[in-house]
């Protein structure tokens, strides 16, 4: 006779009943789809799946997620929550000479640590805010602008001289090189084979700590030190 499962943690055989024990099952199934997510592709990964690694039913999951997208929105906020509590730290210990370059570095190790969090921004916007509804959205995009904010000010106040809303700016455009330079680095494995075999193509590779520190630096000192605009000639 076939035995039953064992639940893999005590929350799967009673309701949540209190706040604290939603929240508690909310973070398993956040922390599931992020086990799951690390171990293979995104396509892979099912509210059914994330529901049995976190020990509850397929429907008490969909209780708590309308949707595999709403899901991952959650696991992106904890990523970058705990991406700017790194990154706050680290850029504590900046001293000012050099402090602009000191920060290029730190955000660009910051981000290559997480490799889960540069996977979710590449499909942020092309694949998780494609079907959601419009309170999620909305939601996720609030987030979102208060996270520019407490970002810009950490930046900002590690880098005498720099404006918040040049701050602002380096924020969005890291946002966009996560995204780019994630998909640059890390090609699919036939395009990494090809381009392995043949050494004309090896200056296309890159690595992404120290083209994103290079790029950042390059940002940063252009606002730092903007050239003077030339008057046009009549």
């Amino acid at each position: 006779m076939t035995k039953p499962r064992t639940p893999a943690n005590p929350m799967e055989r009673k309701r949540a009943r209190s706040q604290e024990d939603k929240d508690q099952r909310r973070a398993h199934l956040v922390a599931a789809a992020a086990e799951l997510f690390a171990q293979g592709h995104y396509d892979t990964v099912t509210i059914a799946r994330v529901a049995d690694r976190a020990g509850v039913a397929k429907g008490t999951a969909y209780l708590y997620f309308a949707s595999k997208e709403t899901l991952f929105l959650e696991l992106v906020r904890a990523e970058l929550t705990q991406w700017l509590a790194a990154l706050t730290a680290s850029l504590g210990r900046v001293r000012s000479a050099q402090a602009a370059d000191a920060v290029a570095k730190a955000i660009a190790h910051s981000l290559d640590e997480r490799a889960t969090l540069r996977r979710l921004l590449v499909l942020l916007h092309s694949v998780l805010e494609l079907n959601i509804a419009e309170d999620t959205a909305r939601s996720f995009k609030h987030f979102m602008r208060d996270l520019l904010h407490e970002v810009s000010t950490t930046i900002a106040q590690a880098i005498p001289g720099l404006r918040l809303e040049d701050a602002q700016t380096l924020v969005l455009q890291t946002h966009a090189l996560v995204i780019s330079v994630t998909q640059l680095s890390e090609p699919p494995a036939v395009v990494a084979r090809v381009m392995e075999a043949d050494p004309s193509l090896h200056s296309m590779r890159i690595a992404f700590e120290p083209f994103v520190a290079h790029t950042l630096t390059t940002l940063l000192r252009g606002m730092l030190h903007p050239r003077p605009v030339s008057p046009r000639k009549a």
